[in-house]
C-alpha cells in the first residue's frame, strides 16, 4: 500500500474509541482498518478482533490486508505451528487473534462469539439482523465497534450512526477527489499515478449520473437513488438450497464476463422442470481468470449441467467479443446467444424505442420474481448482488423530452448473469406455449 498514511488516516489510527469511516471507493479505508487491527493486536495481548462482512470473500480480505501488514513490518510476531495464519484468522505470538466472519443476512454466523473490538466492512450494505447478531459479541468486554463504508442511500444503522446524534462515534468523512489530490507524493505514491488517479475520476464523473458519482466517490449520502430489488423481495424469493444432484428439466446459462481490472464474474444456471415456477440451481463466481480459462470454465458448465441456451454479453468493447468468437467453434455455436447489454430494443413491429436492452432483461428478472415465476438460491452472493442494484431517473442527453432510467451498482455481476438466463428461460417457454 501507500508509504504514508494521509492526515484522515493518522486520526483514524490514534483515535481510542468506537469509529465510523465514511469514505468515496477506493480511498484507502480497508487498508486503515488492517492497519488499525495490527496495531492493536500488537498492542493488546489476548485481544480478540472480529471482522464482519456480508460475504466470505469480503471478510477474508480484511484478514489478507492485515496478514500482509503484520508480514512486511511484525513477522517474527506472527504465530506459527498449529496458529499459523489462515484465509480465516491469523493469531500472533502473544496471544492475539483476529477473526473473520460472513455474516449474510441474519448475521448468525458470528452468534457465540466474544470480541474486544468488532470491524464492521461495508457496513452501509450490512442488513439490521446482521447488526443486531453482531453488536453483542462486545458485551462482556466493553469493546469497540469499527465501520467503514461508502455511503448506500439514507437508511440503515451506518447512517443512524453517521449522523451520530448520540456522539457515540468518531464519525470522519472524506472523498475520493480530496484523497487522490491531497495525498503526499511518495514513492509508491507518484505525481504519475496522482496525474492517472485523477484523470479516471474526471472520465468518471463524465460517464456517470450526478448521483451516481456523488454516492460512490464523494461519499455522499442520497435518498434520490433508488433500490431495483428491495429487501422484501429479496427475502421473498431467496429461499433455494442447492440440488444434491442434477434435477431434470431445461437448464439455461447466463454468464457474466469480468471485464479487465474487475476481479469477479459469474456463472447462473436457471432450470425449468416444467412446473409453474422457473428454478435457480447454481450460481458460480470467477476471480480473475484468463480469456481462455473464462471460455473452458463455460464449456465445462455447459456441458456438466446440459444446458440449452447460453446467454453472453457480447457488446462492441467488452470481453464477452472474443469469448463468443470463440465459443462459436465449439460444440457450444448452435447454444450461445449473444446478449448485448447496450443494444438498442425493438417494439414488436420492429421499431426503436427509447430503451436500451439492458433496461429489458433486468425488467423481466424483476417481473419475474415479483410474481413468483423465479425463485433463487438462498445464497449471501446472490442476495448481496440483488441489493447492490440501484437506478435513478434521469433526463435524455438528446433533449427528446424523455425520461431514461440508469440501472448501475458495484456489485451487479451474480444480477447480470440471472438476467441473462432468466431471459432465456421466459423466451424459450413463451415460444413453446405460442407454438402449442
Amino acid at each position: 500500500m501507500f508509504s504514508k498514511l494521509d492526515p484522515w488516516q493518522k486520526e483514524a489510527l490514534e483515535h481510542r474509541g468506537h469509529i465510523l469511516l465514511c469514505t468515496g471507493r477506493q480511498s484507502g479505508k480497508t487498508f486503515l482498518m488492517a492497519r488499525k487491527a495490527s496495531d492493536y493486536m500488537l498492542s493488546h495481548p489476548n485481544c480478540r478482533i472480529i471482522v464482519v462482512s456480508l460475504t466470505e470473500d469480503q471478510a477474508e480480505l480484511m484478514i489478507i490486508m492485515i496478514l500482509d501488514y503484520l508480514e512486511k513490518n511484525h513477522k517474527n510476531k506472527i504465530a506459527i505451528g498449529l496458529k499459523k495464519p489462515t484465509k480465516k484468522r491469523v493469531y500472533l505470538k502473544n496471544g492475539a487473534m483476529v477473526l473473520a466472519r460472513p455474516v449474510g443476512n441474519t448475521g448468525d454466523a458470528v452468534r457465540g462469539f466474544t470480541g474486544d473490538v468488532l470491524i464492521v466492512d461495508e457496513a452501509s450494505r450490512m442488513p439490521e439482523l446482521a447488526f443486531t447478531a453482531a453488536k453483542p459479541t462486545l458485551l462482556t468486554t466493553g469493546g469497540e465497534i469499527w465501520m467503514c463504508s461508502t455511503p448506500f442511500g439514507k437508511r440503515g444503522y451506518f447512517y443512524d450512526c453517521y449522523q451520530n446524534k448520540n456522539e457515540r462515534f468518531k464519525v470522519i468523512h472524506t472523498n475520493s477527489e480530496e484523497v487522490m489530490k491531497n495525498r503526499e507524493i511518495t514513492e509508491s505514491w507518484t505525481i504519475e499515478r496522482r496525474e492517472g488517479s485523477l484523470r479516471m475520476l474526471g472520465e468518471e464523473r463524465k460517464d456517470m449520473t450526478e448521483l451516481q458519482y456523488g454516492q460512490e466517490y464523494l461519499g455522499l449520502f442520497l435518498d434520490e437513488l433508488q433500490r431495483y430489488f428491495p429487501d422484501d423481495l429479496i427475502d421473498k424469493v431467496c429461499k433455494l438450497g442447492r440440488p444434491e444432484e442434477t434435477p431434470p428439466g431445461k437448464k439455461y446459462l447466463g454468464v457474466d464476463i469480468a471485464r479487465l481490472g474487475k476481479d469477479e464474474g459469474t456463472l447462473e444456471i436457471i432450470n425449468d422442470d416444467e412446473t409453474s415456477i422457473f428454478k435457480h440451481i447454481e450460481n458460480i463466481i470467477t476471480k480473475k481468470q484468463l480469456t481462455t480459462e473464462t471460455e473452458r470454465r463455460i464449456l465445462d458448465v455447459a456441458k456438466r449441467w446440459g444446458c440449452r441456451k447460453v446467454g453472453v454479453d457480447a457488446g462492441a468493447g467488452t470481453l464477452g467479443v472474443s469469448v463468443l468468437d470463440h465459443l462459436m467453434q465449439t460444440e457450444l455455436k448452435h447454444k450461445v446467444v449473444a446478449m448485448n447489454n447496450r443494444a438498442i430494443s425493438l417494439d414488436m413491429d420492429g421499431k426503436t424505442k427509447q430503451r436500451i436492452f439492458k433496461e429489458d432483461l433486468y425488467e423481466n428478472l424483476r417481473s419475474m420474481l415479483e410474481h413468483g415465476e423465479l425463485a433463487l438460491l438462498d445464497d449471501p452472493e446472490v442476495r448481496l448482488s440483488l441489493a447492490s442494484v440501484q437506478y435513478e431517473f434521469t433526463d435524455d442527453e438528446k433533449k427528446t423530452g424523455l425520461t431514461k432510467i440508469k440501472i448501475f451498482g458495484n456489485y451487479t455481476h451474480v444480477v447480470e448473469g440471472l438476467i441473462r438466463a432468466a431471459w432465456l428461460a421466459k423466451k424459450e417457454k413463451s415460444l413453446n406455449l405460442w407454438a402449442m
